[in-house]
């Protein structure tokens, strides 16, 4: 398997487009890289299996797997997949696909579902499962985007660094979320231990979602 050190590998932001779209790019042995996600450190086996399953679709696909084509660089915390950029001279039409793309994986419905799934847990583990329609119909009465237990659940259950959007949501619908997710789990375990718990699992994402969460909730 592509699994590399991150010491052999540069990561870096660009922007794409006129509306200047941050990415990260990935640099390794002077060939560029598109970062297809992210897996918390304890997902390794998750992060390996697709690996290997996009190495196994290319050679169904195309005879033979690119060697380098696909990268998997353990960094602190967690480890992120990557693929080799396939354009080096893409139109502008490519361009803009990429960036319809990029927008499918916002990392700020990618945060904002990682940090809800992770206070959902511990409130469940500290609170028991019969507070857990309480906790429901509390957050969905305060988030407009969500109607019923059905939808919380949906989200519950996505994997947080899934690169399909959620159409119907926006950027001020996922900060909300954040916001209220927070604030529900300092009512129930205390401001203080809800703060650290949330430095906690912000160590743990990768640092493009930490940040965003970072600068959401002022930590």
């Amino acid at each position: 398997m592509s699994i590399i050190a991150p010491k052999s590998v540069q990561i870096e932001i660009c922007t794409l487009g006129e509306d200047r779209r941050s990415l990260l790019r990935l640099n390794y042995n002077g060939q560029i890289y598109n970062l297809v996600r992210a897996f918390a450190d304890r997902h390794r086996d998750r992060a390996e299996r697709q690996l290997q399953q996009l190495i196994i679709r290319d050679r169904e696909a195309n005879g033979i797997a690119a060697i380098d084509r696909y990268l998997l660089v353990p960094e602190v915390g967690y480890y992120s997949l990557w693929e080799l950029d396939r354009a080096i001279q893409p139109t502008v039409a490519v361009v803009r696909q990429v960036e319809v793309d990029r927008e499918l994986a916002s990392s700020l419905q990618q945060a904002t579902i990682w940090l809800l799934q992770e206070l959902w847990l511990q409130l469940t583990d500290l609170l028991g499962t019969r507070q857990l329609p309480i906790l429901a119909e509390t957050l969905v009465n305060v988030t407009p985007q969500l109607q019923s237990w059905v939808d919380l659940d949906r989200l519950l259950a996505l994997d947080p660094l899934a690169t399909v959007k959620l159409s119907s949501w926006s950027e001020a619908d996922f900060i909300a979320l954040t916001r209220q997710i927070y604030h529900l789990t300092q009512k129930k375990l205390g401001a203080e231990f809800t703060t650290k718990l949330t430095i906690e699992i912000v160590q743990t994402m990768p640092n493009f979602l930490g940040a965003t969460i970072s600068d959401i909730l002022m930590l």
